[in-house]
């Protein structure tokens, strides 16, 4: 039994409007009146809750129905309900509570047809817990056996739960053809609008959710777009969108449009935050942290910061490049290391590696850039994806600059630019292009130098990146053409040393590099700043202002 057929059609008409909170209006007068009886229209009553915010609800209409599938022995719905029910629990982070209930359901189907539908929910939660064990070859065949189970049954909830656990394993394993296929053909029926409609939501970010941890950008972006669609058709909707919000944030960043990032965090965060699990607004103060520090908003970010600390979010990499920023390296240097020492998981290692490079280069350690170097090209031939091309080739001419070989250079960052802007990632073709000018002016190039370096301030000034603005600034100073010093980041730092008297093995000794290096360093020094010695470098380094009078 259930609701009389006008009423059903009048909701069912609501439904595809994405009238939720009308829905269930209606639905809850339907109750008070008593006409809601039986499992399957409880079930659609939770569903409106769900999808309107009020997740109490939800678990309370989810018991009734549960209880009325058990007295009437529909054992199977008992079970696939008792599912829903276990696994929201442990969305929400009530483990105990939830596990109960998914084995609850597993009790109810032990005795019964061992291969129904039911019993490929509930391998679903087992592939979650392989996963979070880093046991992706078991994830990978239980989500098979799942899918298998939902094609046999025609369920095609099941099917693409179980077809996307696939996609996400394979991409854990390596295999991003296979697995974005996977992705793909489960986002078909997703945008299609073939599933339920939490399960609709939940591929929607889980899929956007493994794009962006192995770096897939352009997939990331376009699916992301398709949610935000799917969201705009529902104005009364409330689930999913804090997460829908915090993926447009990340994906607005990448593409340069960082007032509209801003927002949209902020909107996440008000979400989230006054929702049932607060902690679940973690990464939208993270997100929101980083848009104030590439602003140059230090103090507005380090609270963003704290907060998502505070909620259970490890604030790494970006509150490690703030305190660079702002000249804590000590501080930075440390706090990557902890991360790392702390992650295991490829994906999050890729994302803090490039971070522990940066600040290993401008701390003076080239070797433990050059390792972190080693590490992220091992996990990027793993995981491969344009991005991390890009940041690889990036890294390559970072270190080829450290070498003195600034031909080099300027080939990987040309390579890291084109993938950039074939990605459509402004404020990375900016810093880039920053990077070329320091090796364009290595190579003598002074007018290339200074036009790279304008490029990337005007970049930068479109972004609102104002620390990389006047970065940008700096060097158009000290290289303009007409200049009368044309010299490297490095160099300057080894011009500086021998101001303060070092010797070339003291100084290879401070910036940890080889002596022979340092020695072609200051032959290149001399030759630029056009001086006979080591003496008259010295002084032209003092008396142009290039570094710092000596004390003592």
């Amino acid at each position: 039994m259930g609701l009389p057929s006008k009423t059903s059609r009048t909701i069912e008409d609501l439904v595809q409007a994405g009238k939720w909170e009308a829905v269930f209006a209606r639905m809850s007068g339907a109750d008070e009146a008593g006409a809601i009886i039986g499992g399957d229209t409880l079930r659609d009553h939770a569903t409106a809750a769900y999808m309107t915010g009020r997740e109490d609800t939800y678990f309370d209409l989810m018991d009734r129905a549960f209880a009325s599938y058990v007295e009437a022995g529909a054992t199977h719905n008992a079970a696939r309900t008792a599912f829903w029910i276990g696994l929201t629990l442990m969305f929400r982070g009530e483990v105990g509570r939830g596990g109960g209930w998914l084995a609850r359901a597993g009790h109810l189907v032990e005795s019964n047809d061992s291969d129904s539908a039911e019993v490929g929910y509930l391998l679903l939660p087992r592939v979650e817990m392989n996963f979070g064990a880093g046991d992706n070859n078991s994830a990978l065949d239980l989500a098979e056996e799942a899918l298998a189970i939902g094609e046999r049954n025609h369920d095609e909830d099941l099917a693409a739960m179980a077809r996307h656990l696939v996609g996400r394993a394979q991409l854990a394993l390596g295999d991003v053809e296979e697995g974005l296929s996977a992705l793909d053909e489960t986002m078909v029926a997703t945008v299609e609008g073939r599933l339920s409609p939490i399960v609709t939501g939940l591929i929607y970010c889980s899929v956007i959710e493994a794009c962006q941890r192995y770096q897939i950008v352009r997939r990331a972006s376009e699916w992301t777009e398709a949610l935000s669609y799917w969201c705009k058709k529902q104005p009364e909707l409330v689930a999913f969108t804090g997460r829908c919000l915090i993926h447009r944030s990340e994906i607005l960043l990448f593409a340069g449009r960082w007032p509209e990032a801003g927002v949209e965090a902020d909107a996440a965060i008000r979400r989230l935050a006054e929702g049932p699990a607060a902690y679940q607004a973690a990464p939208a103060y993270y997100q929101q942290g980083d848009l104030y520090r590439l602003q140059g908003e230090f103090d507005a970010a380090d609270t963003s910061y704290r907060t998502a600390s505070a909620l259970g979010f490890d604030p790494q990499p970006g509150l490690s490049l703030m305190r660079l920023r702002q000249g804590n390296s000590h501080s930075a240097a440390a706090a990557i290391r902890r991360a790392l020492a702390a992650n295991d998981a490829p994906n999050r290692r890729m994302h803090l590696l490039e971070a522990a490079f940066e600040i290993a280069l401008e701390c003076g350690n080239p070797e433990d850039a050059r390792s972190h170097f080693h590490e992220m090209e091992a996990l990027a031939q793993a995981h491969p994806s344009d991005a991390a091309n890009a940041t690889l080739a990036a890294m390559q001419g970072n270190l080829a600059a450290e070498d003195g070989a600034p031909e080099r250079a300027v080939k990987c960052y040309t390579q890291a630019a084109d993938i950039w802007r074939d990605l459509a990632c402004p404020y990375q073709i900016a810093r880039v292009r920053l990077r070329s000018a320091w090796s364009f002016a290595a190579m003598g190039d002074v007018e290339g130098a200074a036009a790279e370096a304008s490029a990337a301030r005007d970049g930068f000034a479109a972004l609102g990146a104002e620390p990389d603005r006047r970065d940008a600034e700096a060097f158009l100073r000290k290289h303009a053409p007409g200049a009368r010093t044309v010299l490297t980041k490095r160099q300057l730092q080894v011009l500086n040393l021998i101001s303060r008297g070092l010797t070339n093995r003291e100084i290879a000794e401070r910036l940890g590099l080889s002596e022979r290096t340092v020695d072609r360093h200051v032959s290149d020094i001399l030759t630029r700043i056009n001086v006979p010695t080591r003496a008259a470098a010295a002084v032209f380094a003092v008396s142009s202002g290039l570094v710092g009078k000596p004390s003592g």
